[in-house]
């Protein structure tokens, strides 16, 4: 890493917004991290052989929903007090966050947009701003959103660069935090990249082997029938208003089935082969170095976008749109597509200003029932594809030999 990628204005800003919150939080009395309380109890209660699942360790929905694996990230917490570990995991949430934006930027940089930019950290500070709102939430709760959306682009740019056993860690990690996450498999597997699918499998077996090795067979069994039997319990119950199920329910399909949000999901997988496919096919008829691998970049990044609405989440979860809103964000300014701000503006509003110090409490309210939210990421999603099609045809176009 590059000396001005630490000491720049990018950094300070990230430096500010996070002491801010924690300042804010800490004079109010809310700094409380809830979520994290929750993986912080639960990996105690794993040591002293106590109940891990179907036991409430905060209010509201205290309930550790990870699969036993994890845990094993929390135990080191427990070597401090709560107040020591809350703060520790605070500051490593705010460099992740920071990180993960300069990771961001190095995978557009390399892979898609192939130049310097004189203006990069002023392009990273707008692309932090639509989710700023997010990041908020996430250093409220302590959640892991931004460190796996972090382990997903450390895992691209490993793939990218030729390393498949550091990128399959990377996922594997992500794929035992949350397995819904199994959707990025699709290019790996459509584009034929063994050796990652075959280091995440191995590695996978692997901690899972190791976690029944520390709790003991008996207790690993408990716990994994537990966690199975929660994770369909908090699918049935959780109150999501920004899936594609909700959306198209409350708005076009009100008798629609519950069953319907796995012919959601197994018809964006169809749609997104078929992306993966006509991006394959492209690349055999306009053989370019590095082509395969711009692909495999943006389709990585469309796919971790629409999984906010494909799953009943927390809509803290559309922060993983951030690699898309950068893609817009970088190629609107490297092409001057300006006339395209104002459209991404009213996006914006409706994708992260939904808060109830903005808007008042019932405005915000309303707009979070009709799910606005998970309707403006949708058409985040779909101008992100357009403006990548319109950056493929003038690469094309570019590099097409002279007649």
């Amino acid at each position: 890493m590059k000396k001005k990628d630490i000491f720049n204005g990018f950094t300070l800003f990230i430096v500010i917004v996070c002491l801010l919150t924690l300042t804010l939080n800490m004079i109010n009395k809310r700094f409380w991290l809830a979520d994290f309380r929750v993986y912080y109890s639960a990996a105690h209660q794993l040591l002293s052989g106590g109940q891990v699942y179907n036991i409430s360790f905060d209010s509201g929905s205290g309930y550790y929903k990870y699969s036993p694996v994890m845990l094993l990230v929390f135990l080191p917490y427990c070597i401090f007090s709560y107040p020591v570990a809350s703060l520790i995991h605070f500051v490593i949430l705010g460099i992740a966050f920071w990180y993960t934006f300069i990771l961001i930027r190095d995978l557009l940089k390399t892979y898609l947009f192939k130049d310097e930019g004189t203006k990069e950290y002023l392009l990273l500070f707008l692309s932090s701003l639509p989710i700023m709102l997010y990041l908020s939430r996430e250093l409220y709760l302590g959640n892991i959103n931004i460190l796996l959306l972090m382990l997903c682009c450390l895992s691209l740019r490993s793939f990218l660069s030729g390393k498949p056993l550091p990128g399959s860690l990377f996922l594997s990690i992500v794929f035992i935090a949350k397995p819904y996450y199994l959707l990025l498999l699709l290019p790996l597997l459509i584009r034929k990249k063994w050796k990652a699918l075959t280091g995440i499998t191995v590695i996978i077996a692997t901690e899972i082997i190791l976690a029944f090795i520390i709790s003991g067979p008996s207790q690993s069994i408990r716990l994994y029938t537990e966690w199975f039997n929660v994770m369909l319990t908090h699918d049935q119950d959780f109150p999501t208003r920004n899936s594609l199920e909700y959306i198209l329910q409350h708005n076009l399909i009100p008798s629609l089935p519950e069953y319907s949000q796995y012919i959601i999901f197994a018809l964006i997988c169809l749609l997104g082969a078929l992306f993966i496919y006509r991006n394959i096919i492209f690349e055999r008829n306009h053989p370019k170095p590095g082509l395969a691998e711009s692909d495999l970049c943006f389709e990585l990044f469309l796919l971790i976008a629409l999984l906010p609405n494909l799953v009943k989440a927390d809509w803290a979860q559309f922060m993983l749109s951030t690699p898309i809103i950068a893609f817009m964000i970088f190629y609107i300014a490297k092409q001057k597509i300006y006339w395209l701000i104002p459209v991404l503006v009213i996006l914006f509003f409706f994708f992260s200003a939904n808060s109830d110090d903005l808007l008042g409490s019932d405005l915000s309210h309303k707009l979070f029932m009709m799910g606005l939210m998970g309707i403006s990421n949708l058409f985040l999603v779909v101008l992100s594809l357009f403006l990548f099609l319109d950056y493929r045809k003038k690469e094309t176009a570019l590099h097409q030999p002279l007649q």
